[in-house]
């Protein structure tokens, strides 16, 4: 039971993984769009869950706990930092959408 339990960890990580490269790549081919930036994020993002799945993984499967406790803080340290710079990117969107006034309401200084 534990070996599903790593082979399908194991598959979500390498999906993860692919998907973060390829919302990576579609980010940086994509420059000058302004959604680039989210993509890059969420590519990183994909790439560091692959990094900490396949850590957990492998402590899990060669008994190691130093990979355990390498993918779990690597994992969750990724995740608040790169969620922490989505909210500042999508707040600077909403700004930028109001401030050009296509945000469909009243904007505050107004």
């Amino acid at each position: 039971m534990l070996g599903l339990l790593l082979a399908l960890a194991g598959l979500i990580a390498a999906w993860a993984g692919g998907r973060g490269v390829m919302l990576l790549i579609r980010g940086i081919r994509n420059a000058d769009d302004p959604a680039s930036s989210l993509s890059v994020i969420r590519g990183i993002r994909g790439i560091a869950v692959a990094i900490g799945t396949l850590s957990l993984v492998a402590g899990v499967l060669f008994a190691q706990t130093w990979l355990v406790v390498f993918g779990g803080v690597f994992l969750a340290e990724e995740l608040y930092e790169t969620g922490v710079v989505v909210l500042v990117l999508r707040a600077a969107e909403r700004e930028r959408v109001s401030a050009s006034g296509m945000g469909g309401g009243v904007h505050p200084s107004h």
